[in-house]
């Protein structure tokens, strides 16, 4: 939560959530602008019980956009303790030997079963076998241990197939639940990078995106939108796949005529140590109508 505080007039605003305070912050300062006045406000991020996590103080009309002015701001979080997520670093990397551990007990426990029907396999055929040897039997009798044989092999083929797959499926489910971790991690960093992206793209100068761009695409070349305005970026959502990561926004634009328009924008972006911002556009934004 954040609340807003006119610092002349002590009145407060409060507002759920960081969309919902750039989009508010964005209409006072075109409110100050219009009527030529300055007012200064401070911004405080709370915690669940009012603590103040962050403050920040601004005056207004804003001299930028309000994404540029707010960057970095109301990302903090309470620190909690969840159980198998600690705040910390040292309680982080202890979670991560855990993790790890109770993974491979996972796996030994699965492998120990296997093991042991094999070895129970190997007893069963020697002892079938000692059997067949020491007594002579009839051809029918002995066609019948044949089969039981064949049966109990049989069943312990699958036992072992079964215990197999068992443990794919774990290592599987783990990799998946490290991987989200890992991406809900670097969500508040992407969804700045994107937000930046946006701002200068509907700039219409292609100088001021070449920082964001892949060597790829500043060889391609991306085409800008000339004649149109981003008044709001909301954040929706962020899939990874392949080590590529699928930011989605919001965006309401106006054009030259004042046509407004509401429009989703979908930004293909790797994460690079060695580039300006950490993160870099790997391919051409796909843009596309809200209610599509």
């Amino acid at each position: 939560m954040f609340r807003i505080t006119n610092l002349q007039t002590n009145q407060q605003e409060t507002c759920q959530n960081r969309d919902e305070l750039l989009s508010l912050i964005n209409d006072r300062s075109v409110w100050t602008e219009d009527r030529g006045e300055t007012i200064t406000i401070q911004i405080d991020q709370l915690g669940e019980e009012g603590v103040i996590l962050d403050s920040l103080s601004l005056s207004l009309p804003l001299e930028s956009i309000v994404e540029e002015a707010l960057s970095g701001f109301g990302f903090k979080r309470e620190k909690k303790s969840f159980g198998f997520l600690k705040s910390n670093k040292q309680k982080k990397e202890k979670r991560t030997s855990v993790k790890k551990d109770k993974k491979l007990e996972s796996i030994k426990s699965v492998e120990k079963p296997q093991n042991n029907l094999v070895e129970d396999r190997k007893d069963t055929e020697k002892m079938i076998s000692k059997s067949v040897s020491d007594k002579p039997v009839k051809t029918r009798k002995s066609g019948f241990s044949s089969l039981v044989l064949t049966i109990v092999i049989c069943l312990i083929t699958i036992a072992s197939i079964v215990s197999i797959s068992l443990v794919q499926i774990q290592s599987k489910k783990i990799n998946e639940l490290e991987n989200r971790i890992q991406l809900e991690e670097k969500q508040g960093k992407i969804e700045v990078f994107g937000r930046f992206f946006i701002a200068n793209f509907y700039t219409g100068k292609s100088e001021n995106i070449i920082d964001f761009l892949s060597s790829e695409m500043k060889t391609e070349g991306l085409e800008l939108k000339k004649g149109v305005q981003a008044q709001s970026t909301i954040y929706e959502s962020l899939t990874e796949s392949q080590d590529i990561i699928q930011v989605t926004f919001v965006i309401t634009t106006t054009e030259d005529s004042n046509n407004i328009k509401t429009i989703r924008m979908t930004l293909p972006v790797r994460e690079e140590e060695k580039s300006m911002y950490g993160y870099v556009i790997v391919g051409k934004p796909i843009i596309t109508g809200f209610a599509e």
